[in-house]
Protein backbone atom coordinates (compact mmCIF):
# COMPACT_ATOMS: atom_id res chain seq x y z
CA UNK A 1 0.00 0.00 0.00
CA UNK A 2 3.06 2.00 0.76
CA UNK A 3 5.68 2.82 -1.14
CA UNK A 4 9.38 2.48 0.17
CA UNK A 5 10.83 5.65 2.21
CA UNK A 6 13.82 7.10 1.78
CA UNK A 7 15.72 10.44 3.63
CA UNK A 8 16.26 11.70 0.03
CA UNK A 9 12.03 11.96 -0.18
CA UNK A 10 11.71 13.48 3.01
CA UNK A 11 12.82 17.29 2.08
CA UNK A 12 12.50 17.92 -1.52
CA UNK A 13 10.06 20.42 -1.48
CA UNK A 14 12.28 22.38 0.82
CA UNK A 15 14.51 23.32 -2.42
CA UNK A 16 11.58 25.31 -3.82
CA UNK A 17 12.43 29.06 -2.55
CA UNK A 18 8.32 29.55 -2.60
CA UNK A 19 7.78 26.44 -0.43
CA UNK A 20 10.15 27.57 2.01
CA UNK A 21 9.16 31.29 2.45
CA UNK A 22 4.78 29.68 2.40
CA UNK A 23 6.19 26.74 5.06
CA UNK A 24 7.49 29.53 7.30
CA UNK A 25 4.39 31.89 7.14
CA UNK A 26 2.08 29.02 8.21
CA UNK A 27 4.36 28.14 11.17
CA UNK A 28 4.32 31.66 12.42
CA UNK A 29 0.95 32.23 11.92
CA UNK A 30 -0.41 28.90 13.27
CA UNK A 31 2.20 29.30 16.55
CA UNK A 32 0.01 32.18 17.20
CA UNK A 33 -3.41 30.15 16.64
CA UNK A 34 -2.51 27.57 18.90
CA UNK A 35 -1.52 30.00 21.63
CA UNK A 36 -4.79 32.56 21.06
CA UNK A 37 -6.69 29.10 21.36
CA UNK A 38 -5.29 28.06 24.54
CA UNK A 39 -5.49 31.46 26.44
CA UNK A 40 -8.87 32.57 25.45
CA UNK A 41 -10.69 28.72 25.93
CA UNK A 42 -8.76 28.94 29.55
CA UNK A 43 -10.11 32.77 30.09
CA UNK A 44 -13.77 31.82 28.94
CA UNK A 45 -14.30 28.72 31.16
CA UNK A 46 -12.47 30.22 34.07
CA UNK A 47 -14.93 33.14 33.68
CA UNK A 48 -18.27 31.32 32.84
CA UNK A 49 -17.28 27.72 34.55
CA UNK A 50 -19.57 26.39 31.22
CA UNK A 51 -18.55 23.48 29.00
CA UNK A 52 -21.05 24.72 26.51
CA UNK A 53 -19.67 28.54 26.40
CA UNK A 54 -16.21 26.91 25.54
CA UNK A 55 -18.24 24.98 23.45
CA UNK A 56 -19.29 28.31 21.77
CA UNK A 57 -16.46 29.74 22.02
CA UNK A 58 -14.71 27.78 19.83
CA UNK A 59 -17.89 27.42 17.29
CA UNK A 60 -17.07 31.06 16.94
CA UNK A 61 -14.09 30.90 15.42
CA UNK A 62 -15.58 29.18 12.43
CA UNK A 63 -17.96 31.71 11.65
CA UNK A 64 -16.47 32.33 7.81
CA UNK A 65 -17.29 28.72 6.63
CA UNK A 66 -20.62 29.40 5.20
CA UNK A 67 -18.57 32.06 3.28
CA UNK A 68 -16.17 29.47 1.96
CA UNK A 69 -17.32 29.22 -1.79
CA UNK A 70 -17.81 32.85 -2.34
CA UNK A 71 -13.93 32.51 -0.78
CA UNK A 72 -13.05 30.36 -3.37
CA UNK A 73 -14.30 32.14 -6.22
CA UNK A 74 -11.76 34.90 -4.92
CA UNK A 75 -8.82 33.03 -4.14
CA UNK A 76 -9.40 31.70 -8.35
CA UNK A 77 -10.26 35.33 -9.52
CA UNK A 78 -7.03 37.52 -7.30
CA UNK A 79 -3.58 37.41 -6.38
CA UNK A 80 -3.54 34.99 -3.88
CA UNK A 81 -0.83 36.23 -2.31
CA UNK A 82 -2.01 39.68 -1.83
CA UNK A 83 -5.01 37.88 0.05
CA UNK A 84 -3.21 35.56 2.48
CA UNK A 85 -0.90 38.42 3.47
CA UNK A 86 -4.14 40.68 3.64
CA UNK A 87 -6.05 38.35 5.89
CA UNK A 88 -2.53 37.33 8.40
CA UNK A 89 -2.02 40.83 9.07
CA UNK A 90 -5.54 41.38 10.43
CA UNK A 91 -5.08 39.25 12.78
CA UNK A 92 -2.26 40.76 14.07
CA UNK A 93 -4.43 43.73 14.18
CA UNK A 94 -7.38 41.79 16.55
CA UNK A 95 -4.51 40.01 18.62
CA UNK A 96 -3.23 43.60 19.26
CA UNK A 97 -6.81 44.99 20.26
CA UNK A 98 -7.15 41.90 22.71
CA UNK A 99 -3.38 42.45 24.21
CA UNK A 100 -5.28 46.50 25.09
CA UNK A 101 -7.96 45.28 26.29
CA UNK A 102 -6.59 42.55 28.80
CA UNK A 103 -3.69 45.24 29.66
CA UNK A 104 -6.44 47.30 30.93
CA UNK A 105 -8.36 45.15 32.61
CA UNK A 106 -11.19 45.82 30.32
CA UNK A 107 -11.44 42.41 28.81
CA UNK A 108 -14.51 40.57 29.01
CA UNK A 109 -16.36 37.43 27.53
CA UNK A 110 -18.32 39.04 25.24
CA UNK A 111 -15.49 41.06 24.00
CA UNK A 112 -13.95 37.43 23.57
CA UNK A 113 -17.16 36.28 21.38
CA UNK A 114 -17.44 39.49 19.21
CA UNK A 115 -13.87 39.26 18.14
CA UNK A 116 -13.62 35.38 17.40
CA UNK A 117 -16.37 35.79 15.24
CA UNK A 118 -14.85 38.45 13.34
CA UNK A 119 -11.61 36.78 13.31
CA UNK A 120 -13.33 33.58 12.46
CA UNK A 121 -14.52 35.10 9.31
CA UNK A 122 -10.92 35.68 8.07
CA UNK A 123 -9.54 32.51 9.68
CA UNK A 124 -11.49 30.74 6.53
CA UNK A 125 -10.43 32.69 4.16
CA UNK A 126 -7.03 32.21 4.95
CA UNK A 127 -7.51 27.97 5.22
CA UNK A 128 -9.31 28.41 1.68
CA UNK A 129 -6.09 30.38 -0.03
CA UNK A 130 -3.22 28.64 1.57
CA UNK A 131 -4.62 25.18 0.62
CA UNK A 132 -5.13 26.23 -2.78
CA UNK A 133 -2.00 27.64 -3.26
CA UNK A 134 0.02 24.67 -2.26
CA UNK A 135 -0.65 23.38 -6.01
CA UNK A 136 0.16 26.54 -7.49
CA UNK A 137 3.92 26.10 -5.78
CA UNK A 138 4.77 22.46 -6.12
CA UNK A 139 4.36 19.63 -8.98
CA UNK A 140 1.66 17.36 -8.54
CA UNK A 141 4.14 14.32 -8.04
CA UNK A 142 5.00 16.22 -4.91
CA UNK A 143 1.48 17.57 -3.99
CA UNK A 144 1.69 14.40 -1.28
CA UNK A 145 4.83 15.96 0.58
CA UNK A 146 4.33 19.39 0.36
CA UNK A 147 0.81 18.81 1.80
CA UNK A 148 2.64 16.42 4.81
CA UNK A 149 5.86 19.00 5.36
CA UNK A 150 3.22 22.03 5.02
CA UNK A 151 0.97 19.64 8.10
CA UNK A 152 4.67 19.19 9.71
CA UNK A 153 5.19 22.48 10.19
CA UNK A 154 1.13 23.15 11.71
CA UNK A 155 1.64 20.38 13.84
CA UNK A 156 5.10 21.17 14.79
CA UNK A 157 3.53 24.74 16.28
CA UNK A 158 0.53 22.94 17.99
CA UNK A 159 3.19 20.63 20.04
CA UNK A 160 4.68 24.46 21.25
CA UNK A 161 2.76 26.77 20.75
CA UNK A 162 -0.09 25.54 23.63
CA UNK A 163 2.85 24.48 25.36
CA UNK A 164 4.21 28.11 25.59
CA UNK A 165 1.15 29.78 25.91
CA UNK A 166 -0.30 27.96 28.48
CA UNK A 167 3.56 28.54 30.74
CA UNK A 168 3.20 32.66 29.93
CA UNK A 169 -0.31 32.58 30.32
CA UNK A 170 0.77 31.08 34.11
CA UNK A 171 3.72 33.32 34.81
CA UNK A 172 3.03 36.30 32.55
CA UNK A 173 -0.61 37.24 32.37
CA UNK A 174 -2.64 37.06 29.36
CA UNK A 175 -1.17 40.85 28.27
CA UNK A 176 2.49 39.89 27.42
CA UNK A 177 1.43 36.51 25.80
CA UNK A 178 -1.08 38.43 23.41
CA UNK A 179 1.74 40.92 22.89
CA UNK A 180 3.70 37.35 21.11
CA UNK A 181 0.66 36.42 19.38
CA UNK A 182 0.36 39.34 18.04
CA UNK A 183 3.94 39.62 16.68
CA UNK A 184 3.84 35.95 15.32
CA UNK A 185 1.10 36.51 13.15
CA UNK A 186 2.98 40.08 11.76
CA UNK A 187 5.53 37.81 11.03
CA UNK A 188 3.27 35.78 8.87
CA UNK A 189 2.21 38.14 7.01
CA UNK A 190 5.48 39.19 6.25
CA UNK A 191 6.70 35.96 4.63
CA UNK A 192 3.35 35.55 2.86
CA UNK A 193 4.12 39.06 1.21
CA UNK A 194 7.17 37.97 -0.21
CA UNK A 195 6.00 35.04 -2.14
CA UNK A 196 6.70 35.03 -5.85
CA UNK A 197 3.76 32.68 -7.73
CA UNK A 198 4.20 31.82 -11.01
CA UNK A 199 1.78 33.40 -12.84
CA UNK A 200 -2.06 32.10 -13.73
CA UNK A 201 -4.37 32.57 -16.59
CA UNK A 202 -7.61 34.65 -15.28
CA UNK A 203 -11.29 32.93 -15.19
CA UNK A 204 -14.07 33.44 -16.85
CA UNK A 205 -15.46 36.49 -15.07
CA UNK A 206 -19.40 34.74 -14.52
CA UNK A 207 -21.90 35.90 -12.04
CA UNK A 208 -21.19 34.30 -8.75
CA UNK A 209 -24.42 31.91 -8.65
CA UNK A 210 -22.99 31.22 -12.40
CA UNK A 211 -19.72 29.63 -10.59
CA UNK A 212 -21.45 28.11 -7.92
CA UNK A 213 -23.58 26.62 -10.06
CA UNK A 214 -20.83 25.22 -12.31
CA UNK A 215 -18.65 23.99 -9.18
CA UNK A 216 -21.53 22.01 -7.77
CA UNK A 217 -22.13 20.23 -10.92
CA UNK A 218 -18.50 19.32 -11.06
CA UNK A 219 -18.57 17.87 -7.44
CA UNK A 220 -21.75 15.48 -8.26
CA UNK A 221 -20.03 13.82 -11.62
CA UNK A 222 -16.66 13.23 -9.48
CA UNK A 223 -17.66 10.37 -7.11
CA UNK A 224 -14.24 10.59 -5.38
CA UNK A 225 -14.84 14.28 -4.41
CA UNK A 226 -18.29 14.01 -3.75
CA UNK A 227 -17.01 11.25 -0.70
CA UNK A 228 -13.98 13.41 0.18
CA UNK A 229 -16.31 16.09 1.06
CA UNK A 230 -18.50 14.29 2.94
CA UNK A 231 -15.74 12.49 5.03
CA UNK A 232 -14.44 15.98 5.20
CA UNK A 233 -17.84 17.09 7.12
CA UNK A 234 -18.13 14.22 9.56
CA UNK A 235 -14.86 14.19 10.63
CA UNK A 236 -15.24 18.15 11.78
CA UNK A 237 -18.50 17.11 13.29
CA UNK A 238 -17.28 14.18 15.38
CA UNK A 239 -13.39 14.00 15.40
CA UNK A 240 -12.19 17.57 15.83
CA UNK A 241 -14.43 18.74 18.66
CA UNK A 242 -12.09 16.92 21.09
CA UNK A 243 -9.07 19.07 20.44
CA UNK A 244 -10.33 22.37 19.43
CA UNK A 245 -13.10 22.08 22.07
CA UNK A 246 -13.84 20.48 24.84
CA UNK A 247 -10.16 19.37 25.64
CA UNK A 248 -9.42 22.55 28.03
CA UNK A 249 -13.21 20.92 30.27
CA UNK A 250 -11.68 17.65 29.99
CA UNK A 251 -8.36 18.71 31.76
CA UNK A 252 -9.96 20.87 34.24
CA UNK A 253 -13.25 18.13 35.40
CA UNK A 254 -11.92 14.78 34.42
CA UNK A 255 -7.79 14.74 34.71
CA UNK A 256 -8.04 17.44 37.52
CA UNK A 257 -5.59 19.63 35.90
CA UNK A 258 -4.36 23.17 34.74
CA UNK A 259 -3.73 25.72 31.78
CA UNK A 260 -0.15 23.74 31.94
CA UNK A 261 -1.62 20.17 31.95
CA UNK A 262 -3.72 21.28 29.29
CA UNK A 263 -0.76 22.45 27.31
CA UNK A 264 0.73 19.23 27.53
CA UNK A 265 -2.65 17.64 26.24
CA UNK A 266 -2.83 19.69 23.20
CA UNK A 267 1.43 19.21 22.70
CA UNK A 268 0.76 15.27 22.69
CA UNK A 269 -2.11 15.31 20.33
CA UNK A 270 0.17 17.58 17.76
CA UNK A 271 3.29 15.39 18.33
CA UNK A 272 1.16 12.74 16.63
CA UNK A 273 0.24 14.59 14.30
CA UNK A 274 4.00 15.93 13.99
CA UNK A 275 5.08 12.45 13.47
CA UNK A 276 2.28 10.66 11.24
CA UNK A 277 2.34 13.79 8.70
CA UNK A 278 6.70 13.21 8.83
CA UNK A 279 5.71 9.93 8.07
CA UNK A 280 3.79 10.47 4.84
CA UNK A 281 6.28 13.27 3.72
CA UNK A 282 9.40 10.90 3.85
CA UNK A 283 7.07 8.07 1.69
CA UNK A 284 7.69 7.86 -2.25
CA UNK A 285 4.38 7.30 -3.06
CA UNK A 286 0.83 5.97 -1.72
CA UNK A 287 -0.44 3.13 -3.25
CA UNK A 288 -3.97 3.50 -2.05
CA UNK A 289 -4.47 6.74 -0.08
CA UNK A 290 -8.19 6.62 -0.34
CA UNK A 291 -7.79 3.46 1.91
CA UNK A 292 -5.43 4.78 4.11
CA UNK A 293 -7.51 7.95 4.93
CA UNK A 294 -10.72 5.57 5.41
CA UNK A 295 -8.59 3.16 7.67
CA UNK A 296 -6.87 6.37 9.78
CA UNK A 297 -10.44 7.75 9.71
CA UNK A 298 -11.95 5.11 11.83
CA UNK A 299 -8.72 4.40 14.62
CA UNK A 300 -9.46 8.30 14.80
CA UNK A 301 -12.72 8.06 16.14
CA UNK A 302 -12.36 4.37 18.15
CA UNK A 303 -9.68 6.30 19.86
CA UNK A 304 -12.12 9.02 21.10
CA UNK A 305 -13.96 6.39 22.16
CA UNK A 306 -11.13 5.58 24.73
CA UNK A 307 -10.66 8.94 25.46
CA UNK A 308 -14.11 8.82 26.83
CA UNK A 309 -13.31 6.41 29.41
CA UNK A 310 -9.87 7.78 30.71
CA UNK A 311 -9.48 9.60 33.86
CA UNK A 312 -5.57 9.50 34.92
CA UNK A 313 -3.27 12.31 33.06
CA UNK A 314 -0.06 10.35 32.28
CA UNK A 315 -2.45 6.89 29.48
CA UNK A 316 -4.41 10.41 28.26
CA UNK A 317 -1.57 12.09 26.71
CA UNK A 318 -0.48 8.72 25.30
CA UNK A 319 -3.23 8.14 23.54
CA UNK A 320 -4.38 11.69 22.35
CA UNK A 321 -0.76 10.82 20.79
CA UNK A 322 -2.03 8.34 18.29
CA UNK A 323 -5.38 10.08 17.85
CA UNK A 324 -2.72 13.05 16.33
CA UNK A 325 -1.11 9.93 14.33
CA UNK A 326 -4.61 9.13 13.06
CA UNK A 327 -5.75 12.57 12.12
CA UNK A 328 -2.99 13.39 10.60
CA UNK A 329 -2.83 10.16 8.21
CA UNK A 330 -6.83 10.78 7.51
CA UNK A 331 -6.15 14.99 6.78
CA UNK A 332 -3.32 14.90 4.91
CA UNK A 333 -4.31 12.05 2.12
CA UNK A 334 -7.44 13.65 2.29
CA UNK A 335 -6.37 17.20 1.26
CA UNK A 336 -3.65 15.27 -1.90
CA UNK A 337 -6.51 13.21 -2.69
CA UNK A 338 -8.77 16.03 -3.40
CA UNK A 339 -6.37 18.75 -5.10
CA UNK A 340 -4.99 16.16 -6.96
CA UNK A 341 -8.37 15.12 -8.20
CA UNK A 342 -9.30 18.35 -9.14
CA UNK A 343 -8.51 20.40 -12.04
CA UNK A 344 -6.65 23.48 -11.99
CA UNK A 345 -8.96 26.44 -12.63
CA UNK A 346 -11.57 24.63 -10.18
CA UNK A 347 -8.96 24.66 -7.35
CA UNK A 348 -10.47 27.43 -5.25
CA UNK A 349 -13.88 26.69 -5.77
CA UNK A 350 -13.37 23.05 -4.38
CA UNK A 351 -11.21 24.07 -1.53
CA UNK A 352 -14.14 26.78 -0.95
CA UNK A 353 -16.43 23.40 -0.61
CA UNK A 354 -13.98 21.76 1.51
CA UNK A 355 -13.72 24.38 3.74
CA UNK A 356 -17.56 24.81 3.95
CA UNK A 357 -17.43 21.26 5.10
CA UNK A 358 -15.46 22.61 8.11
CA UNK A 359 -19.34 24.21 9.67
CA UNK A 360 -19.53 20.27 10.68
CA UNK A 361 -16.98 21.64 13.66
CA UNK A 362 -18.90 24.37 14.89
CA UNK A 363 -22.10 22.59 14.83
CA UNK A 364 -20.17 19.15 16.57
CA UNK A 365 -18.93 21.87 19.12
CA UNK A 366 -22.22 23.64 19.68
CA UNK A 367 -23.99 19.84 20.45
CA UNK A 368 -20.94 18.31 21.94
CA UNK A 369 -20.90 21.24 24.59
CA UNK A 370 -24.44 21.01 25.43
CA UNK A 371 -23.84 17.47 26.04
CA UNK A 372 -21.07 17.90 28.27
CA UNK A 373 -23.05 20.34 29.95
CA UNK A 374 -25.68 18.32 30.94
CA UNK A 375 -23.99 14.64 31.15
CA UNK A 376 -20.20 15.09 31.24
CA UNK A 377 -17.38 15.24 28.76
CA UNK A 378 -17.06 12.09 28.50
CA UNK A 379 -20.48 11.15 27.32
CA UNK A 380 -20.06 13.80 24.32
CA UNK A 381 -17.01 12.26 23.48
CA UNK A 382 -18.08 8.56 23.12
CA UNK A 383 -21.43 9.96 21.14
CA UNK A 384 -18.92 11.52 18.45
CA UNK A 385 -16.56 8.68 18.43
CA UNK A 386 -19.56 6.02 17.78
CA UNK A 387 -21.09 8.50 15.02
CA UNK A 388 -18.28 9.22 13.38
CA UNK A 389 -17.08 5.55 12.82
CA UNK A 390 -21.23 4.78 11.63
CA UNK A 391 -21.30 7.61 9.01
CA UNK A 392 -17.38 7.14 8.21
CA UNK A 393 -18.41 3.31 7.01
CA UNK A 394 -21.94 4.47 5.52
CA UNK A 395 -19.93 7.01 3.25
CA UNK A 396 -17.33 4.45 2.55
CA UNK A 397 -19.86 1.96 1.55
CA UNK A 398 -22.03 4.02 -1.03
CA UNK A 399 -19.33 5.83 -2.50
CA UNK A 400 -16.91 2.86 -3.09
CA UNK A 401 -14.89 5.03 -6.10
CA UNK A 402 -12.89 6.12 -2.90
CA UNK A 403 -11.38 2.91 -2.09
CA UNK A 404 -9.56 2.74 -5.40
CA UNK A 405 -8.45 6.35 -5.85
CA UNK A 406 -5.02 6.91 -6.05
Amino acid sequence: MIGRTTASQLLRSFRLPNFRMMWFSDATASSAEQMEFLVLAWFVLTETNSPFLVGLFAALRFTGTLLSPYYGILVDRYDRKRLLAGARMVFAVAALLVMFLSATDQLQVWHVFVLVAVVGMGRSFDNVTRQTMIADIVDRRDLSNAIALTRNGRDATQIVGPVIGGIMLGRLGMSWTYALIAALYAVGALFASRLSLPARTPIGRRSIIGDLAQTGRYVRREEVILALLLLAFIVNLTGFPLNLGLMPVFARDVLGTDSAGLGQLLGAYAIGGFLGSMTIAGLSRMRRPGKVMLTASIAWHACIILVSQMKWFGPSVGLLLVIGVAQSFAMVTMSVLLLAATSPELRGRVMGLRSLAVYGLPIGLLVSGAVAERFGVPVAFLINGGLGIILTAAIATRLRGLWRAS
